[in-house]
């Protein structure tokens, strides 16, 4: 069984001029911290819930429920995509 992890996305606090990019994923997997970065036009509640799935998958894992949008910031259950074929 997979263990669940929480993904939560937000906008980047680092200044345009020295960080290219402005939306970041952190997927908290335990002790593991994994992280996507991009730049992105914010959507619908800040965020496009098709982008964050693609860049969720992306790293490896799928949303278990729906995203939750609270104070500009979108959470989400997920869990490691299984590796066996």
């Amino acid at each position: 069984m997979n263990s669940l992890c929480v993904a939560i996305c937000q906008l980047s606090s680092q200044p345009k001029e020295d960080f290219d990019v402005n939306t970041e994923l952190l997927i908290l997997d335990g002790r593991d911290v994994h992280v996507a970065t991009w730049d992105a036009e914010p959507r619908d509640r800040g965020f496009d819930e098709h982008v964050l799935n693609d860049r969720v998958d992306s790293l490896g894992y799928m949303v278990v429920n729906d995203w939750a949008f609270l104070e500009g910031k979108a959470y989400a259950v997920v869990e490691r995509r299984s590796t066996t074929s």
